[in-house]
């Protein structure tokens, strides 16, 4: 389970936490220009790294926390490239590692960059961790202000979508037509013993008197009665009644 246990805007002076914990992983600014850090505890780390090395969880608790981030580092893109995905800016097929000091991440934490920093509690293996990740504030605001203009244009294009435009476009959608020379009736084993090579007599078999159906909505509906025939050269199929009051039912309903 994952919450928002943290959110809040703050200047790179009150970020000493952050810059100096020894699982903060910083992101280069070219790569990534909204995220500029991700920071693990020090469960996550020892859990990627047990992973990592096939090992008990147990065996790493007294591992150096240099040693421990190397083991992370994997990690820490991969859940860079996961967030990072759906924001503009943010380029997550690069060859290039993303990785950097805090100097190359966006806005290099000095004393005029703002960020908005969101602690994260992640529950998992029977434990809870924390992870903290710091966005550039400006990167976010605009961000913010995109989804809201988009938000409104998809308002606006339901709003457009009145029952009249939807009917018509319902009507412009394609159905598939079956023309069936004959029905059977099987049983279910019957059904379950056949196999490539079966011939099934078609006794009561016409080509003059095809049945034509539809596929819609409702299921598969009777349109009416036809012929098997030649037209320019290709086979066809020649309509002799009227179509069937279910399907124009069905038609008029749209």
């Amino acid at each position: 389970m994952v919450k928002i246990i943290g959110r809040r805007v703050i200047g790179a002076s009150a970020a000493d936490d952050i810059l100096e914990d020894p699982f903060t992983f910083f992101m280069a600014a070219n790569l990534s220009s909204g995220i500029a850090s991700v920071t693990l505890d020090n469960r996550i780390a020892i859990q990627c790294a047990a992973a990592r090395l096939h090992q008990d969880v147990e065996s790493l608790a007294d591992a150096s926390s240099l040693f421990l981030k190397l083991l992370c580092e994997q990690t820490s893109v991969a859940l860079w490239q996961k967030m990072g995905a759906p924001l503009e800016g943010h380029e997550v097929s690069a060859k290039q590692s993303p990785l950097c000091d805090s100097e190359s991440a966006v806005g290099g934490f000095d004393n005029a960059s703002r960020y908005l920093r969101v602690d994260l509690e992640l529950e998992f293996g029977g434990g809870v961790s924390v992870l903290k990740i710091m966005y550039a504030f400006d990167f976010m605001q605009q961000h913010a202000q995109t989804e809201l203009r988009h938000e409104e244009v998809r308002k606006q294009e339901a709003c457009q979508q009145t029952p009249k435009s939807l009917s018509a476009s319902i009507r412009a959608s394609g159905i598939s037509l079956d023309v069936v020379l004959e029905r059977m009736t099987l049983t279910i084993a019957e059904c379950s013993r056949l196999e490539v090579g079966n011939v099934l007599p078609l006794a009561n078999a016409d080509a003059n008197r095809l049945s034509l159906c539809a596929e819609t909505i409702n299921g598969s509906v009777d349109i009416g009665l036809g012929e098997l025939g030649v037209w320019k050269r290709q086979r066809a199929v020649k309509l002799h009644t009227p179509i069937s009051e279910n399907f124009a039912r069905e038609l008029v309903d749209l």
